[in-house]
């Protein structure tokens, strides 16, 4: 396609000579950012093949020492030959910038440059596999031909960034036996055979054990001529057992061998590396838990577990849950790694995703990997969504952004991966992605350009699906009125960070907030009932509402209107930010602006270039009546109360004789696009440095007065929800009170329940509080406070019932099905209760509630319970 556009110029280094003739062979670029860049692209479009063209280009070879060979063409290539006489191996090109002057001295020392030249940038070509050429740019397009001397190539590669590659395929392991990291160590073990076999090859060699437990005479008898079959059944177990002991890996292939090595490795950069545990003390635990001293190893491993849990740090990374921790623990000649999470309950790595394990694995070469003579390398990673779930993959980002910071001792790197997935896409960075596109089999692969200001295509073909139908209301939201205020938001922050203009909490996350447009104000608050206020798991939700008079009736409604069942506003009043409320925090704002919108952050010189933007590119306006278009005009009818988007639309109407007007959403996209432009001018005019500077300061002030809220409405979001604090004080109190207890001790224990929910006005607090009020009144615990609570085991049922009465309050009926005897769903338990009184279910359904292993679901007995002297007992449902 390159050699068909004229509008291409040729390079000097797209020319091949070949039977005397030249042939001109374009290169394909693709821009690499200089921090991170996210390669997407349909299957069999080149991605991959790009991360091996990155390594061969700087070192000759790839990852697993592959060097250039005739397998690196593209198959519809030209030059991808079988005769002798005309194949040729592929070339490869890089350019290079932000050469030092100690690195410029040192290739020119290497290569026929000539020592005056100085030089920042360079353009390096690698052909015929182990051919170094350099070109220099010169004045007018041109470029300088320089070689590096023949000997001195591998020399050359020193003084290039390494390239090194996060392996995809290794998880931390769950158990690994100790003697096989003290072999790594001191390079050998003095231990039994037995102690370094995995966890599967001891249980075979007990079960072979038993073979001789079983028919001991069948091993010691004398041989004869004749062989039984039971004798070669011995010989069998002898042979399995020695081939065991002798060679534990016999049976490994050599990627199995591989895997084995690369999980000691991991395991001990996380133990020695991370958590900076002496070499030593693994020696010594080892010592310990061969002679079976279970005091001294008890305390070596709770030392571990502290230095992992203060050095790991991983909660940071992990978000979905903060408590996260894990654990190290010594069984049978082991070390087993278990998790802890929130719920304080200890799981092993089989019982949970196999995404936290390849999530941790990831985590831990990056936090431990040592660059050699701490040069900067290249990260390359192929698909590294492959085993992690969509909010782990959000969370790598924040490995990847680490890894190309230089905050820490480690020098900075550059980050390039592969993807297939849109959530391994930095929202806050869609100048970083490069999407690849394969056409049919004469076209090639070409780069698609300006993919981040359509974000319809070509993602929508790179990953088979519009990147946005995977967003959703999220676990934090910002409501907006509509798309002007989201095609704002998200393109002011991107540009301040693109920038570097603004710190993280002067800009939006958007990997972490998603901007939900309502269709305008009058929708927003039922928008946001829908989002919070049915369901006990309730996401946290801020809104940004203009200062007009749909803006003031939302808020209103927001913030004092009972919605649903419970007759509650739906946000507290510190989660709504009207753009008014921007002036007293320094924002300045027209005297006689009474109702400011978004577009009034947007300064008069900019707006106005936005205007004469899209009337060109949009409207076709003539030239000469787009000049109409003028600031004096705008800043008249600003100065007259107008609102920004108003007086620059009146302009656009009275700058033609023919209808013309100004589409909101597409003036907002022009205003990005005219700051993005000034910004990378540095001959700007001075008005217009102002005016940047104007629109920066104030999208900073509203990002941070947002983030203030956002950090509010997550901290109340994250709290300890009233479900797991009736849990946790349940607990202690049936821990003191197994067996039954005085009405005295029950009322000050559903006394502290009631103090411990004050501060809790969400949808669980109310229905628990209902329920409380329910055990008051059916166990009759206002009298005789000295005897004892009658049918203790039914009222600790009703009181473990507490906890989920939120949530049943918020299904809907049919998820209420009683499981019958059978184990079947069935409703006819449910057809005389009104569903529509969600305080008739909290008070009347007073009957046990209990979990099947069988379907999870929390289901109703709906049996009568036994009152005080009746002699009944329920039937309950216990699966």
């Amino acid at each position: 396609m390159r050699q068909h556009d004229f509008r291409v110029q040729k390079k000097p280094w797209e020319i091949i000579k070949a039977d005397d003739t030249e042939m001109w062979y374009p290169y394909i670029q693709v821009p690499i950012d200089p921090k991170i860049t996210a390669v997407v692209g349909a299957n069999e479009s080149g991605k991959s093949h790009l991360l091996s063209a990155i390594e061969k280009a700087i070192t000759g070879c790839d990852y697993k020492d592959q060097p250039i060979s005739s397998r690196d063409f593209c198959r519809y290539s030209e030059r991808f030959l079988i005769t002798s006489d005309k194949n040729r191996l592929p070339d490869f090109g890089t350019e290079w910038s932000r050469v030092s002057q100690i690195e410029s001295k040192r290739i020119k020392a290497i290569s026929d440059i000539p020592p005056s030249r100085s030089f920042d940038r360079f353009f390096l070509f690698r052909t015929g596999g182990n051919i170094l050429n350099i070109y220099l740019p010169e004045e007018e397009g041109k470029y300088s031909f320089h070689q590096v001397n023949h000997q001195k190539v591998d020399e050359f590669r020193k003084i290039l960034p390494g390239t090194r590659r996060l392996k995809n395929n290794i998880a931390l392991p769950s158990s690994i036996p100790i003697q096989k990291l003290v072999l790594k160590v001191k390079g050998e073990t003095n231990c039994t055979r037995y102690e370094i076999l995995s966890a599967t090859q001891r249980q075979r060699v007990r079960k072979l054990l038993d073979e001789f437990y079983k028919n001991p005479e069948n091993f010691i008898k004398s041989r004869n001529s004749y062989v039984s079959n039971e004798d070669n059944n011995s010989n069998n177990v002898i042979q399995e057992l020695t081939s065991i002991l002798s060679n534990p890996d016999s049976k490994l292939n050599e990627e199995d061998r591989d895997r084995q090595e690369e999980e000691v490795n991991l395991t001990y950069n996380l133990l020695c590396k991370i958590a900076e545990v002496n070499d030593g003390f693994l020696i010594d635990l080892a010592n310990s838990m061969e002679a079976n001293d279970v005091g001294y190893t008890q305390a070596l491993v709770d030392k571990i577990n502290r230095q992992l849990s203060t050095n790991l740090n991983f909660p940071n990374y992990w978000v979905q849950d903060s408590k996260f921790r894990l654990l190290m623990s010594t069984k049978d000649h082991n070390l087993e790694f278990t998790i802890v999470d929130r719920t304080g309950t200890k799981y092993s790595f089989e019982e949970r995703s196999s995404g936290l394990k390849y999530f941790l694995s990831y985590f831990i070469q990056h936090r431990s990997y040592e660059p050699p003579d701490n040069v900067p390398e290249i990260l390359l990673m192929d698909e590294p969504d492959a085993f992690l779930s969509s909010r782990a993959q959000q969370d790598m980002l924040k490995i990847f952004e680490e890894v190309v910071s230089s905050e820490d001792i480690k020098p900075a790197s550059q980050v390039v991966y592969v993807t297939h997935s849109p959530f391994l896409i930095d929202k806050n960075h869609a100048q970083r992605i490069r999407v690849l596109d394969k056409g049919s089999d004469y076209e090639g692969t070409r780069v698609v350009k300006s993919v981040s200001k359509n974000h319809y295509e070509p993602l929508r073909s790179a990953f088979g699906a519009f990147v946005a139908e995977t967003v959703y209301i999220s676990h934090c939201n910002l409501m907006v009125e509509g798309p002007v205020d989201q095609v704002l938001l998200a393109g002011a922050s991107t540009y301040l960070r693109t920038f570097s203009i603004a710190s993280k909490r002067e800009s939006l996350d958007l990997n972490e907030i998603t901007i939900v447009p309502a269709g305008g104000a009058t929708n927003i608050p039922y928008l946001t009932y829908l989002a919070r206020g049915r369901d006990s798991e309730q996401p946290a939700v801020i809104v940004l509402l203009d200062s007009d008079q749909e803006g003031n009736r939302a808020k209103q409604e927001l913030t004092e209107k009972g919605y649903g069942l419970r007759k509650q506003p739906p946000l507290k009043k510190e989660f709504v930010l009207q753009v008014g409320d921007l002036a007293s925090l320094g924002v300045d704002f027209p005297e006689k602006l009474s109702s400011p919108e978004v577009e009034d952050l947007i300064p008069i010189p900019i707006s106005v270039m936005a205007a004469q933007k899209y009337a060109l590119d949009v409207r076709g306006i003539r030239e000469r009546d787009i000049r109409d278009i003028t600031e004096d005009f705008v800043q008249q009818k600003v100065e007259s109360g107008e609102t920004m988007f108003d007086a620059v639309n009146a302009c656009v109407k009275a700058c033609s004789k023919d209808p013309h007007y100004l589409d909101k959403v597409g003036f907002a996209r022009s205003v990005i696009e005219v700051v993005n432009l000034l910004s990378k001018n540095n001959n700007r005019e001075q008005k217009y440095t102002e005016a940047l500077e104007k629109f920066e300061s104030s999208f900073k002030i509203l990002f941070r007065e947002l983030d203030r809220r956002k950090s509010l409405a997550e901290l109340e979001r994250t709290r300890d929800k009233a479900s797991q604090k009736v849990k946790d004080l349940e607990e202690s109190f049936f821990s003191n009170h197994p067996n039954g207890a005085n009405r005295e001790d029950v009322v000050e224990f559903l006394e502290k329940l009631e103090a411990l929910l004050l501060s809790d006005d969400n949808f669980d607090g109310d229905e628990i509080r209902k329920g409380i009020g329910s055990i008051r009144n059916d166990y009759n615990l206002q009298t005789n406070l000295g005897e004892r609570v009658d049918n203790y085991e039914q009222f600790k049922r009703d009181v473990q019932r507490l906890k989920y009465l939120g949530k049943l309050a918020s299904q809907d009926k049919q998820e209420l099905g009683e499981i019958n005897s059978d184990g079947n769903l069935t409703n006819s338990a449910l057809e005389n209760i009104n569903l529509t009184d969600s305080s008739s279910v909290s008070s009347d359904m007073d009957n046990q509630v209990s979990s099947s292993s069988r379907d999870s679901k929390i289901t109703d007995s709906r049996k009568p319970r036994t009152r005080k002297n009746e002699n009944k007992v329920d039937t309950t449902t216990s699966q």
